[in-house]
């Protein structure tokens, strides 16, 4: 699909929406939604919020199963609007549900999943500013194991060179347009696509990789949680910088 980006973009500063994916059920957890699980003093959740308040981001959207369980972490003196939208059945659901709640027809939206504590207002800024330029942008790592592309006998097929893969993590940050005739078309398509970038290549669209920090973990199970405690508490020392 063959669309310019002058069709999205103009030469006045984007409205950008800020949409904090907090929905996912975190079966992999316990008992406890991963947004809610404690680091340290703050909830991941908190860690998060306060990233995108430091942002470049005019609004913030909550997109979450139980608006009572997030209202009381938000703090009186925050200093953009944050507005909630309800989780949908799937991430990109709730992700659509995001972007509909979002104060503006036109802008960017940038999308970060709230399992992902550590990201800083300099990624958010850095990804906001490759898709405001680009179209569509995504915070992502180079990959430094060797990765073994492998059958169903878990037989290996190929072994890709590393200098060719990245890590893509979130934030993801699309102009709203592209987001909306990317998400009709996987929708025509019965597509379930696991993230934004995915949903947009498969319209046609080119997307901007911006590094990362490889302390911009993703939490899915318990293990995980240990490893983001090991960042905190480095990161609290001076050892580490995010």
């Amino acid at each position: 699909m063959k669309i310019s980006k002058t069709t999205f973009i103009n030469d006045n500063k984007l409205f950008v929406s800020g949409i904090i994916v907090a929905a996912g059920s975190g079966t992999r957890m316990g008992t406890v939604a991963k947004p809610l699980i404690k680091l340290g003093k703050k909830t991941v959740f908190e860690f998060v919020l306060a990233a995108f308040a430091a942002s470049a981001v005019d609004e913030i959207i909550v997109v979450c199963n139980d608006k009572s369980a997030f209202l009381p972490l938000i703090p009186s003196d925050i200093n953009k609007p944050v507005l909630f939208a309800e989780g949908g059945e799937t991430r990109a659901l709730s992700v659509y549900n995001g972007v509909s709640a979002s104060n503006k027809k036109n802008g960017l939206v940038c999308i970060h999943d709230c399992a992902r504590p550590f990201v800083t207002p300099e990624i958010i800024n850095n990804v906001i500013k490759a898709a405001s330029e680009s179209g569509v942008a995504t915070a992502s790592c180079t990959v430094t194991d060797t990765i073994k592309y492998v059958n169903g006998d878990t037989n290996t097929v190929y072994t890709p060179e590393r200098k060719y893969l990245l890590s893509v993590q979130t934030p993801q940050a699309l102009i709203k347009n592209i987001y909306t005739v990317s998400f009709a078309l996987a929708k025509k398509q019965g597509l379930s696509l696991t993230d934004e970038t995915t949903m947009a290549e498969n319209a046609g669209f080119k997307v901007t990789y911006v590094e990362s920090s490889k302390a911009n973990i993703k939490l899915t199970t318990p293990e995980d949680i240990k490893t983001a405690k090991a960042i905190l508490y480095l990161t609290e020392r001076g050892d580490m910088t995010l």
